[in-house]
C-alpha cells in the first residue's frame, strides 16, 4: 500500500483505521450471544440453565487439542543450513521450552484456544520488554481487518488492534518523547472515560412491556432480581481507547505500526522493525474452524446453540413433569370449605382432611413418568459429540464390541480423524508462536548458551534458516499414545537408546532420570571393560602355562 505524504498521512491513517473497524460493532453482537451461551447455556438476560452442556463440551474439546504440560518444541534447520549449527540445536530447544513455560505463554495460549472455539478466532500478541517476551490474549472483537474475505493476517494490507490504557500510562509513554509542547497538546485532546461494559444487556427501561398507554401507562418490567453474574469486568478508572494500526508500506516492503488515540490523534508512526522483527507480525491468529471466504472462521458455539436450546426445552419439560409427580394436582368432590385451605392441608406433613358428605373423594392426578425419562437427553448429548467429532473411545468411555486393548487403540486411531484435523490446525498456530519466540531471542536476548561440543554462543549466532516445530505432535493428547508406542518400538528395534526414549516420552523428573541413565550406562561400560580385562588376563596366564 502506498503511504501518502506527510501532510495527508494522518487523515489517511484515521480513515484506514475506521475501515478496518467497520464491522466490529456487528460482530460484537454475535460474540456477546456466543459468550452468554458458553458461560450460562442460554441467551443473556435469562436465568442460567441447570446444566450447561456447551461449556463442558468446549472445555473437553479444548483439552483434546492442547495440553500445556506435554507440549514440547524442536528446532529444524533448513536443508541449505550449515552443519556447524547442529550442535547448537539442543541448547536452543531447552531455551525455547523454558521460555514458553516461564513467560506464562502456555497458559495464555490455552485460554486463547478455548475462546477461539467460542468466537471462531482468537489472537495471541507478543511484545518484547528488554529481554523478556510477553504474550497476551486478544479478543476477535478487538481486531479489525481491511478485507474479511481474505484469510491470514499476513495477507492483509492493513489491520487494527483496539485496546485501552490508563491516562497515566499514556502520559508515561509520551514523556519518553521528551517533547513537552506536544505532550500538553495531546493530553488536552484525548478522550478518557471508564471502559464501557460491552454486554448485550439492556437497561431496566428497555425491559418495560406496556399493556396500555391511555389514560396512563400500564405494564410490567421483565427484570430478574436474581440474575447470575455476567462475568464482565468493571473499571472505574478513566481509560483511553487506543488503536494500533498495521499498514503494509510498499517502500519499506514491511509493515508500519501507527498508534492512534481516541478521537483520532496519531501519536506514533514507525516501521514495525523498530519495535519487533522485520517481516514478521506480532499477532498470531488461532482459528480451529477456518472458513474459505471469511477471515474470522466458524464458531463452534454457534453450531451447538440449537442443540443446547433443544436440551434446555426438554430439561424444563422433565423438571416440570417431576415436580408434578412429587406434588401432583388433586381432584376432590364432596368437601365444604375453601379450596386453597384443602390444598395447603394436603401439602402439609400430617395434614388431615375430613368430609361431611357421603361419597366424597379426593384423587391425585399424578402424570405417568416414562421408564427411560432421560433417553432423549442422552441422544442430544451424543449429537453434541457428533457435531465436534468426539467419539466415546477418545473420551475414555467404553464402546460396545471392543474385545481387547489393541482393538480399542485402533478404534481411537480411526475415530479421531476429525479431532486430529483440528489439533493439527492448532499446532500450526503453536509453531508460528514458537518460531517468533526464537526469532525474538535472536534479536534481543544476549544470554550465552552452551552447545553440545562445548562451544558457547548467543542466539543471534544461530542460523536464520530454521523453523520451530511441535515435537511429535506433543500438543495434543490424541497423538500421545501413538508417540509413546512408537518410542518403545524403536527402542526394541535398537534404533534409539534409552536416553532418546526419555526424550520422546513425557514423564516426570525427566532430567534426573536422564542423568541416572548416563551413570548406569557408564557403570555398565566400566563393568564390561573390567570383565574384558579379566578375561584377557586369564587368557594370557593360560598361554604362559
Amino acid at each position: 500500500m502506498k503511504i501518502p505524504e506527510a501532510g495527508e498521512r494522518f487523515e489517511f491513517y484515521v480513515d484506514l483505521m475506521q475501515k478496518c473497524n467497520a464491522t466490529r460493532d456487528d460482530r460484537k453482537k454475535h460474540y456477546n450471544k456466543w459468550r452468554s451461551y458458553f458461560l450460562t447455556g442460554g441467551p443473556a438476560n435469562e436465568p442460567a440453565t441447570k446444566i450447561n452442556k456447551i461449556y463442558s463440551h468446549i472445555e473437553q474439546l479444548c483439552s483434546l487439542m492442547y495440553s500445556s504440560e506435554t507440549t514440547r518444541f524442536s528446532v529444524d534447520l533448513a536443508p541449505n543450513a550449515s552443519d556447524l549449527h547442529k550442535p547448537q540445536i539442543p541448547a536452543l530447544m531447552r531455551a525455547i521450552n523454558e521460555e514458553w513455560h516461564l513467560s506464562n505463554a502456555d497458559a495464555i495460549f490455552s485460554m486463547a484456544l478455548m475462546w477461539s472455539f467460542v468466537d471462531g478466532s482468537r489472537f495471541v500478541k507478543l511484545r518484547i520488554q528488554g529481554t523478556e517476551i510477553e504474550s497476551a490474549s486478544v479478543s476477535a472483537g478487538d481486531i479489525g481487518v481491511l478485507r474479511e474475505d481474505v484469510q491470514g493476517l499476513w495477507r492483509q494490507e492493513a489491520f487494527c488492534h483496539s485496546y485501552y490504557i490508563t491516562k497515566s500510562q499514556l502520559t508515561y509513554e509520551l514523556e519518553q518523547l521528551q517533547d513537552v509542547p506536544r505532550l500538553k497538546n495531546v493530553l488536552s485532546q484525548i478522550v478518557s472515560a471508564p471502559k464501557p461494559n460491552e454486554s448485550s444487556q439492556t437497561t431496566t427501561m428497555d425491559r418495560i412491556v406496556t399493556s396500555a398507554s391511555q389514560p396512563s401507562v400500564v405494564g410490567n418490567v421483565n427484570f430478574d432480581l436474581n440474575a447470575d453474574s455476567s462475568y464482565r469486568p468493571k473499571v472505574a478508572e478513566e481509560l483511553v481507547q487506543m488503536y494500533e494500526l498495521y499498514v503494509f508500506d510498499d517502500e519499506l516492503k514491511d509493515y508500519r505500526i501507527v498508534t492512534i488515540a481516541q478521537p483520532g490523534i496519531v501519536l506514533f508512526d514507525r516501521p514495525l522493525v523498530e519495535v519487533f522483527i522485520k517481516g514478521e507480525i506480532p499477532i498470531v491468529q488461532i482459528c480451529p474452524n477456518p472458513a474459505e471466504d471469511y477471515f474470522w472462521g466458524y464458531s463452534e458455539t454457534d453450531k451447538l446453540i440449537p442443540l443446547q436450546d433443544m436440551r434446555n426445552t426438554r430439561m424444563e419439560q422433565i423438571t416440570h413433569m417431576l415436580n408434578l409427580q412429587a406434588n401432583p394436582p388433586k381432584y376432590g368432590s364432596g368437601f365444604d370449605g375453601a379450596a386453597d385451605e384443602f390444598a395447603d392441608t394436603m401439602d402439609s406433613p400430617g395434614g388431615l382432611l375430613m368430609a361431611n358428605m357421603p361419597g366424597a373423594k379426593l384423587e391425585a392426578m399424578a402424570p405417568k413418568v416414562p421408564e427411560d425419562l432421560y433417553k432423549e437427553i442422552r441422544e442430544i448429548d451424543s449429537m453434541f459429540e457428533e457435531m465436534s467429532g468426539i467419539t466415546n473411545v477418545i473420551q475414555g468411555k467404553g464402546e460396545q464390541g471392543v474385545r481387547s486393548q489393541g482393538h480399542a487403540a485402533n478404534l481411537a486411531r480411526l475415530g479421531s480423524s476429525r479431532a486430529k484435523r483440528k489439533a493439527l490446525l492448532v499446532e500450526d498456530s503453536l509453531e508460528k508462536l514458537a518460531t517468533l519466540f526464537l526469532q525474538l531471542k535472536q534479536a534481543y536476548d544476549p544470554e550465552r548458551l552452551q552447545a553440545e561440543d562445548g562451544m558457547q554462543f548467543i542466539p543471534e549466532q544461530f542460523s536464520k534458516d530454521f523453523i520451530v516445530k511441535v515435537d511429535g505432535h506433543s500438543n495434543s493428547p490424541i497423538f500421545m499414545e501413538d508417540q509413546r508406542t512408537l518410542a518403545f518400538e524403536l527402542f526394541k528395534a535398537q534404533i534409539i537408546d534409552g536416553e532418546s526414549v526419555l526424550e520422546l516420552v513425557d514423564i516426570p523428573m525427566k532430567q534426573l532420570l536422564k542423568d541416572r541413565y548416563k551413570v548406569m550406562q557408564a557403570q555398565k561400560a566400566a563393568q564390561a571393560q573390567a570383565q574384558q580385562a579379566a578375561e584377557a588376563k586369564q587368557a594370557t596366564l593360560k598361554a604362559v602355562k
